[in-house]
């Protein structure tokens, strides 16, 4: 029967194809043949091309929810100097339980994440788990009539993560988020209490640039006021980024951010003064009230570039260079100043830097990279006596995603802490810190999305 309907078929086609050549001359076919073959397919490719490039920049409000799930568990070794560090070894941590809620309508968007994860040192559960509760509008201001520019209007409002460095966003958004440049030097980049309004000129479908200025609370315990009066040091910044998409994609970024370098040096500190004859005394000064108002700038200067090679290989490199230029109170304590070299004065200024450099890629199911990272230390304790604090480290990380949910990492850490501190008899002491540290972590995700489909 199968071979019936193949031959009826074939016949069928035959002897249509011979009806339509009898029914036209052979010079009208001639023409109308190379009519079609010339015209028909350019006329077809440049409707679509004219369509394409009309849709290229439009924008569609479409109703959307997404929830994502995002936990991780780990457990390494940790050895300083030689020695396996017990107290942070073999012990298996919570590193994040997230709950990350979004939704609106593209134009009006608001957006709720949890971190469980986010505990204090004695395990209690703080407000620290509440990475983001904000609303977020793009308002799509301009289009031209070619659909070849246009221009968003961008408005955020609550708590989030401030637009600040290269290494932007949640740890569950970004594969491989822990940056000592992050983390360390910039005390967990800028997640607070704000407001941003910004405006996105767009060059095509695959690139824009986005210019943002924002304000928010100074919450940052590293280099800005800390976090015992939420509203009494605000902070201002400005954030330009590039962004492009495609098989070349490429991020390049350069933020500032001023503030309030409050510090509370939480021992009792003294001010050298002298008398009218020059003999010199020590002043006592209340610890919890000095650095208010010490202006603070903060930088940070980075790019993201990379090329897919296909669906399966991608390779990129980033980096970034941060600064911090604080002035500040450098009192005297019991055993000589907090900060005894380059800051002589009482009034005077500290500035420190930190950079990183990260190549990395994808090969299948596995990520890669290599960082390597360097910075000043700019926190001060009663041991940090010197401008030259330094931190200097390499981390290597894998993660092998065996399935669409889950994957497994493998990192190595390697840092070189050298700090300087008063000795016994009042010297200056330095001292270098090598740790090293192997951890292997579990990671699984679950997203969930719903959008109205196109009527």
């Amino acid at each position: 029967m199968r071979n019936f309907l193949f031959a009826a078929t074939i016949c069928c086609a035959v002897s249509f194809s011979l009806y339509a050549e009898d029914e036209i001359p052979a010079n009208d076919k001639t023409k109308e043949s190379t009519v079609e073959a010339a015209e028909t397919p350019a006329e077809g490719e440049a409707a679509e091309a004219e369509e394409e490039e009309e849709n290229k920049l439009a924008f569609e409000r479409k109703p959307y929810f997404n929830a994502t799930v995002f936990g991780g568990v780990s457990a390494g070794i940790n050895i300083e100097d030689g020695d396996v560090n017990k107290e942070e070894s073999y012990e298996i941590g919570l590193d994040n339980l997230i709950l990350d809620f979004q939704g609106g309508d593209r134009m009006f968007n608001g957006r709720a994440v949890v971190d469980f994860g986010s505990v204090d040192d004695e395990g209690k559960m703080t407000l620290d788990v509440i990475k983001n509760v904000s609303f977020r509008m793009q308002h799509p201001s301009f289009r031209n009539s070619a659909g070849t520019f246009g221009l968003d209007v961008n408005l955020e409002a609550g708590l989030f993560s401030m637009p600040f460095g290269i290494e932007n966003g949640y740890d569950h958004e970004v594969a491989f988020a822990n940056s000592a440049i992050k983390e360390d030097f910039f005390g967990g980049a800028f997640n607070d209490l704000g407001v941003s309004l910004g405006v996105e000129l767009i060059f095509s479908k695959e690139s824009d640039l986005a210019i943002t200025l924002f304000t928010f609370n100074g919450g940052n315990e590293t280099v800005l006021d800390g976090e015992e009066n939420l509203f009494r040091a605000p902070a201002f910044g400005v954030d330009v980024r590039f962004n492009k998409t495609g098989d070349f994609f490429a991020t390049a970024a350069a933020s500032l951010v001023f503030g309030k370098a409050y510090r509370n040096y939480g021992f009792d500190v003294y001010q050298t003064v002298a008398d009218e004859e020059g003999e010199e005394s020590l002043l006592y000064k209340n610890g919890e009230n000095l650095d208010q108002d010490k202006n603070n700038v903060l930088m940070a200067i980075g790019a993201d570039l990379g090329y897919n090679v296909n669906d399966n290989i991608s390779v990129g490199f980033k980096a970034e260079f941060g600064l911090a230029h604080r002035a500040l109170y450098n009192p005297d304590f019991e055993k000589g100043k907090l900060i005894s070299d380059g800051v002589k004065d009482a009034d005077s200024a500290l500035t420190s830097w930190g950079l990183f450099a990260m190549p990395y890629a994808t090969l299948w199911d596995v990520d890669m990279m290599a960082r390597v990272s360097y910075f000043k230390a700019p926190f001060y304790g009663e041991n940090i006596v010197s401008k030259d604090n330094s931190n200097l480290g390499v981390n290597i990380a894998i993660i092998y995603n065996f399935c669409d949910y889950a994957g497994i990492e493998l990192d190595y850490d390697f840092n070189k802490t050298t700090f300087h501190k008063y000795g016994e008899k009042n010297e200056t002491v330095s001292e270098s810190l090598n740790t090293h540290a192997i951890t292997l972590a579990l990671s699984g995700a679950f997203n969930f999305l719903w959008e109205e489909e196109n009527k």
